[in-house]
């Protein structure tokens, strides 16, 4: 069973990698990253998340200009548009796999 398990998850793992989403990820991450304004900008805005946190959760006047500035570079909307199609990918694969363990699991209780 263990190995038919792990066929099963390198199955989807492959599908995952191979998804055209998450390729052209890849594509663009790459591309941004020969774009020395535009990561700089991303690092801004990771520092700022990171500050707003720290304030608990006060001030988010220089996280939303940031964020604001991003949203007018078509490559980076494209790129989070993409990546938030990944993302619900592996929540989806995420949920059947709780909702699989949980059965496994309970089966198990009442037999």
């Amino acid at each position: 069973m263990e190995k038919h398990v792990n066929k099963a998850i390198d199955d989807v793992i492959s599908v995952i990698l191979e998804s055209s989403c998450y390729q052209e990820c890849l594509v663009l991450k790459e591309k941004m990253s020969k774009n020395k304004e535009l990561m700089q900008l991303i690092e801004k805005l990771k520092v700022a998340q990171k500050e707003y946190v720290k304030r608990g959760y006060q001030d988010k006047r220089e996280v939303e200009s940031l964020e604001k500035q991003l949203q007018q570079i078509p490559i980076y909307v494209v790129y989070m548009e993409q990546l938030e199609k990944v993302n619900n990918i592996l929540s989806y694969v995420e949920d059947d796999l709780n909702d699989y363990f949980f059965k496994l699991v309970n089966e198990k209780d009442y037999e």
